[in-house]
C-alpha cells in the first residue's frame, strides 16, 4: 500500500478540512515557510538581516513568516531559501495512469557556505 503524500491527507493538511480549493498548493507553501524560519534562525539573523538578504522587506517578511503567505508564489518561497544557502531539488517522474500525480518536500537542507 502507497503512502498518501501529507499535502492529500485530510488529516495532516488543515486546508483540505476546511473545504479550500487549493489546499494542497497552501500546505506546500506552509512546509516552505516553516523551512524557511528554520533557515533564519540556524543562521542567527534577524528579520531585517534576513529580509535583506532575501530581497524583501521586514514587515513582508514578518507577515510570510506568521502565517500570511496566500499572496507569495512558491517560486518566490523558495527563491527565499536559496538565498539563505538551501539547496532545492525539484524531481519529476512517471505516475500511474489515469491517476492525478502530487507534490511533496521530503527535504531541504542547507548548502555549505
Amino acid at each position: 500500500m502507497t503512502k498518501t503524500p501529507a499535502a492529500k491527507d485530510p488529516t495532516r493538511n488543515v486546508w483540505l478540512q476546511l473545504g479550500f480549493p487549493d489546499a494542497e498548493e497552501h500546505f506546500l507553501k506552509a512546509e516552505l515557510v516553516l523551512r524557511l524560519d528554520k533557515a533564519i534562525n540556524s543562521l542567527g539573523l534577524t528579520q531585517r538581516a534576513a529580509a535583506r538578504r532575501i530581497g524583501a522587506t521586514q514587515p513582508e517578511l514578518s507577515k510570510i513568516l506568521g502565517g500570511k503567505f496566500s499572496e507569495v508564489s512558491l517560486e518566490r518561497l523558495m527563491r527565499f531559501l536559496t538565498a539563505l544557502g538551501c539547496h532545492i531539488e525539484i524531481k519529476i517522474g512517471a505516475g500511474q495512469e489515469n491517476k492525478a500525480g502530487d507534490v511533496t518536500i521530503k527535504d531541504v537542507r542547507r548548502t555549505a557556505a
